[in-house]
């Protein structure tokens, strides 16, 4: 007692000068005294109780009043009699039932003795999760498995479905891809799922949950092959094929036709042997899987045993991403076709295979000896010939490096790293600062996008760190979509760069007004709204801390779930989202993405538009930009606004991009 106490505080909703006055207060953390073997005494209840409480006291009088905050009410229990709790009545439903309703549970849990509200028994369903007692997931809320005995059967009579594989002569050709490739085709899965009554009414759920484990995965891929394509799944750990030749020549990688960059590698003393399969689950999710020809000309997926490509420019498909897992070591790395490279232009990857990584190992599976570091490698090393031997320069100025595999010179470009270097600073700079006149002369009739409001200015000098801030003047261009005639051809634009035009207006009007109002709420003196952009909401509202995130403040899209519906979560999505234009290296937008933050920002509106009450419905603004038609000159203004946003370049360090 005297331990915790010396670590613990009062609670923070109590006064220090009304605690003085009080008698009592509870203390955290709570302290739980448990007394055994009451069972053991042959007397009434009465007696019992009285001996507890006596017993209770004997070990607390020495204990000082402060201490005894800590103590909460006293409950006598037993568990020599039946108990009607809802554990209770589950154990006895999973005799009969191996999985059961989420109504059906919440009626039980209203009809015990004591019955538990939605909030106790969400807790009640994530504690007996995570103890493996029950599967239930807070995205897949329909069903709740009592068995996990018959979900482990439900995934093996499909992982290893091979005793079906000749009830079906007609989808012979399927199962022999599902055993070459993984490949799961819809017709194999009523195969096994006719075969094996006891799984088919719940299918759908089965499905699901084996995504969530990644024991199947469902890829972004063409639909170039109409539904043959889209009615399938891939099996990561039945892909027992390899690419039948050289994955270079596969894809016509040649000095004259791409550039490589270097390799990036995630070093481990002990690769888990299925990390793999999960990572290229996360990718298959984010990015779409390139296809290629065969000798047989035949399209094909680019998925393979312990190697993928991923297209990182759906239309142009100029940007490739191949990744690949060697002994102790998982490898990634880019090809451009028809550009040169640029310092830090890979960093969101990186970013990205890196949470997935240590989300993987720490959250998932909870293996805490699991570890690994970050090397590169030369790019033209073979794929099979890396090994992760180069540290990245941290405070060196380095341009340019020996390779010991080519045995010559190449120049340092730095794609996975941010840009530290006063070299690189500078090229920044002066990009940004050549962009900006460029945009003057295009906007001399119109003084509301004259640049001249831009400032750039060395914010501070050390012996040792020079850091150069620049930054956009906040513009207010509401009236963009407001403006019919200005929309012109868009002749020479793709869809992708309307779609991300769209979304710039939308971040930069409507989900800026939004959080805005919102602000205004809980900090009436605050600067017009002219003067305020995304980046300093957020900061206003991450200060005040009254609207709080569900997973708190700074999170990634991984960590909001479907079901996060508080205000503070609706505050992280704005952010990402204007993140994710910001941090895009392409004026690009597909229309999967597209259309998902559409339907994101559409309920996020309905959201804010209940709670804000603003004159004109933000849902009705966002319909209106939708359904117009954009201007070139739209297009090239958002691009403008979009990359223009405030950049810190901190030569020692890193760029530092605010609201991260």
């Amino acid at each position: 007692m005297d331990s915790i106490h010396c670590y613990s505080r009062l609670e923070e909703d109590i006064n220090k000068s009304d605690a003085s006055k009080r008698t009592s207060y509870d203390l955290n953390p709570p302290v739980v005294i448990v007394g055994t073997w009451k069972d053991a005494l042959v007397c009434d209840v009465e007696e019992i109780d009285d001996a507890c409480r006596e017993n209770i006291l004997k070990y607390t009088e020495n204990i000082s009043e402060d201490e005894l905050g800590h103590i909460r009410q006293e409950y006598f229990i037993s568990n020599t009699e039946d108990d009607p709790s809802l554990e209770k009545q589950l154990q006895e439903k999973k005799k009969v039932l191996p999985i059961i309703s989420f109504q059906e549970i919440q009626k039980i849990a209203f009809d015990s003795p004591q019955p538990l509200n939605d909030e106790e028994l969400r807790l009640f369903l994530e504690f007996h999760h995570e103890i493996r007692a029950l599967v239930h997931f807070k995205d897949l809320p329909s069903y709740i498995i009592l068995d996990t005995q018959w979900l482990s059967n439900a995934f093996r009579c499909i992982v290893t479905a091979k005793k079906f594989r000749d009830i079906s002569i007609r989808n012979i050709k399927k199962w022999d891809v599902l055993y070459s490739r993984g490949k799961l085709y819809s017709e194999v899965l009523d195969d096994v799922f006719r075969k094996e009554n006891n799984f088919s009414k719940h299918k759908g759920h089965i499905l699901n949950v084996m995504e969530k484990f990644d024991i199947i995965i469902r890829p972004i891929i063409s639909d170039r092959d109409g539904a043959d394509q889209t009615l399938c799944y891939y099996v990561p750990c039945m892909i027992k094929s390899e690419p039948e030749y050289d994955i270079y020549e596969m894809f016509n990688v040649t000095e004259n036709t791409c550039t490589k960059s270097t390799w990036l590698c995630y070093k481990f003393r002990f690769l888990p042997p299925h990390l793999m399969n999960h990572l290229i689950a996360s990718l298959c999710r984010k990015y779409t899987v390139a296809e290629f020809i065969t000798k047989e000309q035949k399209r094909q997926v680019a998925l393979f045993r312990d190697s993928a490509v991923f297209e990182l420019q759906k239309t142009t498909k100029l940007t490739k991403l191949h990744v690949m897992k060697c002994p102790n070591l998982i490898q990634i790395q880019v090809w451009q076709f028809g550009k040169e490279r640029e310092g830090g232009l890979f960093k969101f990857i990186d970013e990205f295979v890196t949470e997935e990584i240590v989300k993987i190992i720490s959250t998932r599976f909870k293996m805490s000896n699991v570890n690994f570091e970050k090397k590169w490698e030369c790019g033209h090393t073979k794929p099979e010939s890396v090994t992760g031997s180069n540290d990245f320069f941290s405070e060196e100025q380095i341009t340019e490096y020996y390779c010991e595999t080519c045995t010559c010179t190449h120049i340092y470009i730095g794609e996975w790293q941010d840009l530290q270097k006063v070299s690189e600073a500078f090229y920044l700079f002066h990009r940004n600062f050549a962009r900006r006149r460029r945009l003057s002369k295009s906007c001399e009739n119109d003084p509301g996008l004259n640049p001249t409001t831009e400032s750039i200015s060395l914010v501070r000098t050390t012996s040792s760190k020079v850091c150069v801030r620049v930054k956009a003047g906040i513009r207010d261009i509401s009236n963009i979509y407001g403006e019919s005639s200005s929309a012109a051809s868009l002749t020479g634009f793709t869809n992708e760069e309307i779609n991300f035009t769209k979304m710039g207006i939308i971040v930069l009007n409507i989900l800026a007004d939004a959080s805005y109002d919102l602000l205004k709420q809980d900090k009436p003196n605050i600067r017009p709204r002219r003067e305020c952009d995304i980046t300093n909401l957020y900061s206003e509202h991450r200060n005040l801390n009254k609207h709080i995130p569900s997973n708190s403040w700074g999170g990634s899209w991984q960590r909001i779930q479907n079901t996060d519906l508080a205000i503070g979560d609706d505050i992280e999505r704005i952010r990402l989202t204007r993140n994710e234009l910001q941090h895009s290296r392409i004026f690009h937008l597909d229309d999967t993405r597209f259309n998902e933050l559409c339907n994101i920002l559409s309920d996020l509106l309905k959201r804010f538009d209940n709670h804000n009450k603003p004159a004109i419905l933000y849902t009705d603004q966002l319909n209106k930009i939708l359904a117009k038609t954009v201007s070139a000159e739209e297009v090239k203004l958002i691009k403008n606004e979009i990359f223009g946003m405030t950049i810190e370049v901190d030569f020692e360090h890193q760029v530092n991009l605010p609201a991260q």
